[in-house]
């Protein structure tokens, strides 16, 4: 046996070492990305509730003037009286919650990513992990033939 070849795991402890340092920041930058998301995810939340707490004190506005217009306009109202106004202005405020709650609703869905960047990360960085354990495991087998 040749004495100027070193050992067959000479390196490993410090490949292990530089691998378990490497693995550290990899899993600080992930949680911190993580963490962004679900910050900005929480964020596009809280407006979703606000239009939507908007958009129901609106609807529960235009119940008792529609209630109230119905009321006026089988009393017998043949024009557009008082009655005719309260209907309008209760079905313009039922309809402008209902468009405002839409709204809000398709603006968080589309904004709303659920953690999509940080699992995909995950995912590319799993395949990278796996090729170059593959690719040391092959230099080392052919590290030892020589």
């Amino acid at each position: 046996m040749p004495k100027d070849k070193p050992p067959l795991f000479a390196g490993l402890r410090q490949e292990l070492g530089g691998l378990s340092g490497e693995l550290a920041r990899w899993l600080k930058a992930h949680w911190e990305l993580a963490r962004l998301e679900i910050e900005a995810d929480l964020s596009e939340a809280r407006r979703l509730a606000v239009a939507l707490v908007a958009a129901g004190v609106l609807g529960l506005a235009a119940l008792p003037l529609l209630a109230t217009a119905l009321a006026w306009q089988l009393d017998g109202c043949a024009g557009l009286g008082f009655s005719g106004w309260l209907a309008l202005f209760g079905v313009v405020l039922l309809l402008s919650a209902a468009v405002g709650g839409v709204l809000a609703w398709r603006r968080f869905r589309r904004r709303y990513s659920g953690l999509e960047e940080t699992l995909e990360e995950l995912r590319e960085d799993l395949v990278w992990l796996g090729e170059w354990i593959e690719k040391s495991g092959e230099w080392r087998v052919e590290s030892g033939e020589e």
